[in-house]
Order: C-alpha cells, then sequence, then structure tokens
C-alpha cells in the first residue's frame, strides 16, 4: 500500500540537509556525481531509516545526530482502516490523505524512534501545545496561589512575633486575664493598674488575634492547594535532576562516540564495562524522565481542579478527563510505530554478499542457517525455481532428474532473457543445479542430501567460483532481484550501489533491463559512474549528487533533481556527458549532403535546433568535432571519403588561429567557388552567443539573473555544463516546447543569419 514518493536526510555524514528530494515516480532513481560526492550516503541513509542501526562513523564532526524522512503514496481512506478509533478530528484528517510521512530520529545512544510528520504531527502538535498553554495557566495560577499562601504564612508568623512581644510586656495575670475573661472575676485594682501602665496594650493584642483567626481561617481552606503545590514542586525538582543527569551523559556519550569515531571501533565494546553502565544509566534515566514528566503534567492538571474547588477525590477522578478532551490516545512515536509496520522494505544489495555457492547442504536450507555460505543465493535460486522441501521428496529418482532437468532449462531461458553476453559468437552460459548425497568419505554427513550448482557453456562444466567475476556478479544480481520481485507479502525498496562495475558496457545494460523487468514491483535507487547505466532519455530519474565547495572534501553534500541539473558541475554530469559526447552516431557522415563541422557537441545541438526552429530543408549534416584541434582530422576523413564538407568556425583565439591552419592545409586548393570555411560575423565567440542575452536566461539557463558577459564567457567562467544545456535546449525544440515565437527581435535575425549561411552551402 505505501510507495515511496520522497526522501530528506539530515546531518549524516558529508549530508547536512538534502532537503526534500522526490524519486523517479517511474520507480527507477539514479544518482550521479563523482567520487566522495556523498551518493553512498544517501543509500546507507535510506537503509538506516529502514532498520534504525547506525554507528559512530554516519556521524558528522559535530556529532548531531541523524534524522532520516520518507515520504509514501498511500490510498485515500488507507490510514482509516489501519487506525483504531482516531477521534473525530484525527479521522477526519487521515481520511483524505494520499500520502504518509515517516521520520526516524536518533538520540545520543544512538538508538532510534520513528515518528509520523508532516500534516499528522502538526495535528498532533497542534493538541500538544493546546495542552501545554492549559499546563501552563494553570502553572501560572498555582504559582500565584502558592505566593499568597506563602504571603499569608509569611503575616502569621509576623502577627505570632507581634502578640509575643505584647504578651512579654504584660504581667503574666494580664496575660492570663487577656486570654481569660470571660472565665475570672478581674480586680479593678490591678485592672487599674495595668490599664496604667500599659494603655492600650490588650486592644492590640486582641486585634492581632482576631487578624491571626482570619488568616488561619484562609489558610485553612487553601491547605489542599498548598499540598498539591509541595508535590509539584518535588516532581519539578526532581525533573530537573533528571535532565541534569542526562545532560551530563549526553556529554560522555559524545565524548565515546568522538573516541570511537576517531578509534574507527563499533559503538559496542562488550569488554568496556564502564561504557555498559553508562549506556545502562542513561536509557535508564530516560524512561525515569518520560514517567515523571508525565507525573508532572497529572500533578498540575490536578491543582487546577483543586484550585477551582474541587475536593481532592473530584480532582483526581476528573484528571483523566481532561488530559483525553486537550491530548489525543496517540502521539507521533505511537502512530509512527504502527505505521511503520506497512513500510516498503528497504534492503541495500550486498554485490558479492549473496554469491552462489559451489554446493550447499539440504539441512542447511531446511533449518534457515543464513552463516553458511551461499546461503541466501541459494535462497533466492530456489525462490526462482518455485521449490520447497517438498519437491526433493519425489520417490522416483527418474522423475526427480527429470523435474530438475526441466527447471534448469526454464531458469536458464529465463536467466538469457537479460544477460546477451557469450562466449565467442553463440556459446551462451547455462545455470544449473543438480540434488546429490554425501558418500561414505564424509564423515558425519554420509547419506544425506546437498545441492550442487554449476554455471555450464558448450566447452565446460565449472562451479560458480571458477567463473569470472562479472558472470558472478551479474547472477547474484539477476537471483537478487527477481527473488526479491517474487515477493507477495510486503513492498521493497532496492538500494544498488555501483551495479556492475566488473561488468562489460554490454552487460551494464543488461542491468538496465533488469530494473525496467522489475520495476513495475520494486522501486530501485541505484549509484553510478557508467554511461550505460544512464538512459539518456529519461533524465526524469536522475538526480546529481555534489558537494557544494567542489575543491573540498570537507563541505557538505547536496543533491540536485532533474530540473537542477544545469546547475551541477561538468564531472558530476559526467555519464551524461559521456553519452552526449557521440550525438551523430546514429545518423553518421552523409554522402548525400554537405557536411558542416562545428566544434563541438554544444554547437550540435544549437546548430540542429536552429534548423529545426527556422524550418530550414538545405541539405546539410551537421558533424560534431570532439574539440577544435580534431577538425583537420574530421576534414582529412572526409577528403579521403569524397564527401562534400564545409567549416564552421567562431570568433575566438582557437578557431582564430585554426582558420588560419584550414586555409593552408586544407582549403587552399579549391576552386568550387564555395566558401566552405564559414565565419560567423560578429562577435560570436561561440554559438551560444547566437542567443541574445534575455533569450539566453530564458531558454538555456531558465534563471532570471544578470549576465554582465557574453553568453559563451558566463557559461566558462561560471563551469555550468554546457553540452547538458544545449541539449536539453534542442530538446524542447524538438517536442515543441520551444518556437520560433519564443525568440526576441536579436535572436532570430542571428538565426536568419545561421540560416542564410547555409543556404550558400547548396
Amino acid at each position: 500500500m505505501m510507495k515511496l514518493k520522497a526522501f530528506r536526510i539530515r546531518n549524516f555524514r558529508s549530508i547536512v540537509d538534502t532537503g526534500w528530494q522526490n524519486i523517479s515516480p517511474d520507480n527507477i532513481t539514479c544518482l550521479i556525481g563523482q567520487n566522495e560526492s556523498g551518493k553512498t550516503s544517501v543509500l546507507e541513509g535510506l537503509k538506516v531509516f529502514y532498520s534504525g542501526v547506525i554507528s559512530e562513523d554516519v556521524l558528522r564532526s559535530d556529532l548531531s545526530l541523524p534524522e532520516v524522512s520518507c515520504r509514501f503514496d498511500i490510498p485515500e481512506g488507507w490510514l482509516i482502516k489501519v487506525t483504531d478509533n482516531p477521534g473525530t478530528e484525527l479521522k477526519e484528517l487521515l481520511s483524505g490523505l494520499t500520502h504518509l510521512e515517516l521520520t526516524r530520529s536518533w538520540i545520543a545512544d544512538l538508538s532510534s524512534v520513528i515518528n509520523v510528520s508532516g500534516e499528522i504531527s502538526q495535528y498532533l502538535d497542534s493538541l500538544e501545545d493546546a495542552w501545554r498553554i492549559y499546563l501552563n495557566d494553570v502553572t501560572v495560577k498555582l504559582e500565584e496561589d502558592l505566593t499568597t499562601i506563602g504571603d499569608l504564612e509569611a503575616s502569621f508568623s509576623r502577627l505570632i512575633e507581634e502578640e509575643s512581644d505584647i504578651r512579654s510586656k504584660l504581667s503574666p495575670v494580664e496575660v492570663k486575664r487577656t486570654g481569660f475573661w470571660l472565665f475570672s472575676r478581674k480586680s479593678s485594682s490591678e485592672e487599674n493598674q495595668k490599664s496604667t501602665h500599659f494603655p492600650g496594650l490588650k486592644n492590640q493584642l486582641n486585634e492581632l488575634k482576631k487578624q491571626e483567626e482570619e488568616i488561619n481561617e484562609i489558610l485553612s481552606k487553601k491547605q489542599k492547594i498548598k499540598r498539591a503545590g509541595e508535590k509539584w514542586k518535588k516532581l519539578l525538582e526532581r525533573c530537573t535532576q533528571i535532565d541534569n543527569h542526562l545532560n551530563d551523559l549526553s556529554l560522555k556519550l559524545e565524548e565515546r562516540h568522538q573516541k570511537m569515531t576517531l578509534l574507527m571501533r563499533p559503538i559496542e565494546d562488550e569488554s568496556d564495562t564502564e561504557w555498559k553502565e553508562v549506556l545502562f544509566d542513561f536509557r535508564k534515566t530516560r524512561s525515569e524522565r518520560d514517567v515523571k514528566i508525565a507525573e508532572l503534567e497529572r500533578q498540575i492538571a490536578f491543582s487546577g481542579y483543586i484550585i477551582d474547588g474541587n475536593t481532592e477525590d473530584e480532582a483526581e477522578n476528573r484528571v483523566n478527563d481532561v488530559i483525553q478532551s486537550y491530548k489525543s490516545q496517540y502521539n507521533s512515536a505511537i502512530l509512527g510505530k504502527k505505521y511503520f509496520e506497512y513500510c516498503p522494505v528497504f534492503e541495500l544489495f550486498e554485490d558479492f554478499g549473496s554469491l552462489l555457492p559451489n554446493r550447499i547442504d539440504m539441512e542447511d536450507i531446511i533449518s534457515g542457517n543464513e552463516n553458511v555460505e551461499g546461503y541466501k543465493a541459494a535462497r533466492n535460486f530456489l525462490s526462482l525455481a518455485q521449490l520447497d522441501y517438498s519437491f526433493f521428496q519425489q520417490p522416483s529418482s527418474r522423475i526427480l532428474k527429470q523435474k530438475i532437468e526441466n527447471l534448469n532449462n526454464t531458469l536458464t531461458r529465463n536467466f538469457h532473457d537479460f544477460w546477451q553476453q557469450s562466449i565467442g559468437r553463440n556459446n551462451k552460459i547455462h545455470i544449473q543445479f543438480e540434488l546429490d548425497h554425501y558418500n561414505s568419505s564424509y564423515e558425519g554427513k554420509a547419506g544425506k542430501p546437498y545441492l550442487e550448482f554449476w554455471i555450464k557453456d558448450e566447452g565446460e562444466r565449472l562451479y560458480p567460483k571458477q567463473r569470472s567475476r562479472g558472470v558472478r556478479w551479474f547472477l547474484s544480481f539477476y537471483m537478487e532481484l527477481m527473488a526479491s520481485a517474487n515477493l507477495k507479502d510486503k513492498k521493497m525498496v532496492l538500494l544498488v550501489d555501483e551495479p556492475g562495475v566488473s561488468l562489460h558496457a554490454r552487460a551494464q545494460e543488461d542491468v538496465l533491463k533488469v530494473f525496467e523487468d522489475i520495476k513495475d514491483k520494486i522501486q530501485i535507487i541505484y549509484t553510478t559512474h557508467s554511461p550505460h547505466l544512464v538512459e539518456i532519455n529519461k533524465l526524469h530519474r536522475v538526480l546529481a549528487v555534489q558537494r557544494d565547495d567542489l575543491d573540498s572534501f570537507r563541505s557538505t553534500s547536496r543533491i540536485l533533481d532533474p530540473l537542477q541539473l544545469s546547475f551541477a558541475s561538468p564531472d558530476t554530469l559526467t555519464p551524461l556527458q559521456s553519452i552526449l559526447g557521440n550525438p551523430a552516431g546514429s545518423e553518421g557522415f552523409s554522402t548525400k549532403k554537405v557536411n558542416l563541422i562545428v566544434n563541438d557537441t554544444g554547437s550540435f545541438y544549437l546548430l540542429n535546433a536552429i534548423i529545426l526552429l527556422m524550418k530550414f530543408k538545405g541539405k546539410v549534416c551537421v558533424i560534431p568535432s570532439t574539440n577544435v584541434s580534431a577538425i583537420p582530422l574530421l576534414c582529412n576523413i572526409l577528403m579521403g571519403w569524397g564527401m562534400e564538407f564545409a567549416v564552421l568556425l567562431f570568433e575566438n583565439d582557437d578557431e582564430v588561429q585554426m582558420a588560419d591552419l584550414l586555409k593552408n592545409s586544407v582549403f587552399n586548393t579549391d576552386n568550387s567557388g564555395k566558401k566552405l570555411l564559414i565565419w560567423m560575423p560578429g562577435a560570436f565567440l561561440n554559438s551560444e552567443d547566437i542567443l541574445s542575452t534575455l533569450d539566453f536566461k530564458n531558454h538555456l539557463l531558465e534563471t532570471r539573473e544578470g549576465i554582465p558577459m557574453p553568453n559563451s564567457v558566463y557559461i566558462r567562467e561560471m563551469e555550468l555544463p554546457r553540452n547538458f544545456l544545449l541539449s536539453r535546449f534542442l530538446s524542447k525544440v524538438k517536442e515543441g516546447k520551444l518556437k520560433a515565437s519564443d525568440f526576441d527581435e536579436e535572436t532570430l535575425e542571428n538565426f536568419k543569419v545561421i540560416t542564410d549561411l547555409l543556404e550558400g552551402l547548396k
């Protein structure tokens, strides 16, 4: 149900942030770029999105922790089916979504959590924000009440002190009478005597006691708030202590990561007990923090009801209601874990991790012994043959051998659909397996069955390990992909790093055939430097990976999508440039037309675009030279073959010198009267200068950036991929996306100059 649509990788090796990158909608995506540009890091980032397992060597120098996000296409309404009781608002959101975003992020101990992100997390975050606002409002009220209680308690203490001071000034009898005048008869002489000496003290004492009673009554009503606040303070203090301890542990983890990165050792070191204790402490403390934060939030909500006048029992009962009203039963982590169960499998193809063995015991296949050599390849082989153990229980040896022979023939025919190579002219290889049993010389295995594999041709019958590296690789690759495509329980995203580096150019094209065959069942993302593994007519499949600073491998990696390829460096686009380097291969030289030699491939593209735009009908065949210096060689070849030709040159130093050379060596004997050495009039340093600056920006660069220099100088100084830009320009003309009416007057006048020159070649 879930199909990968786009990815975003952050803080992973040379990658700081790829931004969201869409993969090809036809399920085959190709990453091109120089060595160390970050192509493999992209594949490994996607792999760990699925596995969750990383080590220190993927961390950047600042030890920032990775985060990998993937966006998936899903059927509308599917999320409702897999989400239990989402609630009204969440249900409405989920019902309309046609894509799902998941993000895996790592923490200091290099463990990870996968969260739902995008619109769903925004909704859940809005609930969490509302919950935080509620808790903050309650906290403010609680702090105000605790401050009031503190002030009242301070006032009560002052009143007690004042009362004590007054009592010290009264005689014991007076104090006693002051306290118990309702129950004893006063002596008039004593009263007059004390009143004379301490006028008004009794009144002050009575007033103090009255104030004390008032404050005490208020404090007694606020005792529940005080108890709630005291518990809140203790929880808050404990949470702060936990956070401080986690920060200390995180620093220790960072120091460890730095050390292990320098030593190039894995994170898990069983002999380091101190390290194991730090890890255990970190994980235990994080778990405790989660518990304490939940307790703290619950205590704040509880306090809010106490402040509103509820009893403690009533407040306790209503806490659950307020939590449910503000918080969904789901959070980003819960939904992330739930939806991840339906995620496609991301698998990195290991070049020689699944080579077909010479022999494997049936016992190992049946028991699923993945540690035995060749287990994965043998499993893939049997999967392609659609065999299980019951097949080998055939009681008739003759029938079993016949079935195996039939399967061998079928497997070989299917393999030949993709492997076009042969040994010599017609000698193709055949793949076979046989069932046999150990003889008595194999102690402990005598009589036990095993499978034996062969790769045969007309001349030899050899074990897989006796075959070439290229054959072994392709067979392993073919079986892995085809077996994966046959899996029905889950979709797969297959990651392939540099497929077919040991293969002949034509065999590399066979790799593409395998990709094309399985792309409806498996999504493929692969890296390559080879022009034979890039289809020039499907540039929508290409993502270019290069460093921000091309002169430093310490710089960060960036990804350019198909619409940004014109901004990639020439070295990054090497596979494309190699394909573009022989554009006339299908047309070749013409015996019926005038062969017009131009300085390079880029000019070939532009001249052909002008011919199409101006609807020129003359008999001219444009031939690109590999560079200016190779023009005389082309001229000599055409003269030797007796073909008509001419040379078009531009006003730059190299071509000015070439003009003098051609006049003296090639065109000094021509008596035809035709002008075969053609100069472009005006300051045209190269073919792209035929376009006005405005049209150059709009139709070639597709940018609004100002250009204060000739077009050709700008391309050179900005190190833009000239051949690619001009090839794309020709493609747009061929597709009808650009017409003559799209160009300004200056450009059209220059086009007319070109066609007039071509008219002179008739």
